[in-house]
Formats: structure tokens, sequence, C-alpha cells
């Protein structure tokens, strides 16, 4: 579809060889970046319990009523989330949702991970979807099942 809207453009626009290669290039690059069968970013939609999480709008829903979520509690989200079942160390997690190293003396993480917590849990001290994995960090279990 896209070689074809290339060429019709070609022929009604008398395009130089170099404009065509340009726009073919970058028609091949916005396909790359899709793999075939995955949901775009825009569509990408994580459940969990009576949650569900957009990524390409950025925004939660319990039970289709909207909950708020600050940059930086959605950046944690979005970084658990897109590791389902793997721990993440603080130092990891702190480089997905902000892309820099994690201070020792630092306690952001935790303090996003809390809120996160009474957002979701039904029993934050008792977590069921972001659970702490001792000595290392936290994990993301999407059924909400022992890690």
């Amino acid at each position: 579809m896209a070689w074809r809207l290339a060429l019709t453009t070609t022929f009604q626009n008398r395009l130089t060889p170099r404009e065509l290669l340009a726009r073919i290039r970058a028609v091949l690059r916005r396909q790359a970046n899709e793999l075939p069968g995955a949901p775009s970013q825009e569509e990408a939609v994580i459940a969990f319990g009576k949650f569900k999480l957009n990524l390409g709008t950025r925004e939660m829903f319990r039970e289709d009523e909207p909950m708020p979520l600050t940059s930086g509690e959605f950046a944690v989200l979005k970084a658990l989330v897109s590791h389902p079942r793997e721990p993440l160390s603080r130092d990891k997690l702190m480089n997905l949702a902000r892309g820099r190293e994690y201070s020792a003396m630092e306690r952001s993480i935790d303090v996003q991970i809390s809120r996160l917590r009474r957002m979701v849990e039904e029993d934050p001290a008792h977590p069921r979807y972001i659970q702490t994995v001792w000595g290392l960090g936290y994990v993301f279990v999407p059924d909400g099942s022992k890690a």
C-alpha cells in the first residue's frame, strides 16, 4: 500500500530519484517500528485485575473509572508492567522510569511504589500486583498470584 502511494506521488509530482528514495526510506522506517501483529503504542493496553493501563494515552482506569497518575507514577508503573514477572532492582527501575542511576540515599522509587500500591492493591500491606522481592526490588505480577 505504501509503495503504491509513493509511486502515485512520483508520477503525479515528478519526484527526483533522491526525493523518491527519501520517501521510501521514511516508509520503511515507520514500518520497522511496528512489529507485525503487535499493537501500536497508541493501542497498547495492559489489563490486570480491575485495572487497565493505556500506554499510548498514559491513562489508567479502574472498572472504567479514570484514575489520575502523575508522570512519575506512570513511568514507574509502565516500567513494571513492561517487564511482567521479572524482578526489577531499584537501580533498574530508576533507569527504566527516569533514565538515570539510582542513588542509595534516594527513596523516590519506594515512594512511587507505595503510592501505586495504595491505588491498585486492595490491601497495600499485602500487595498482589506490585510485590517486593526482598534484597532485590519489585516485581509486577499481572494475575496477582504469588511471585
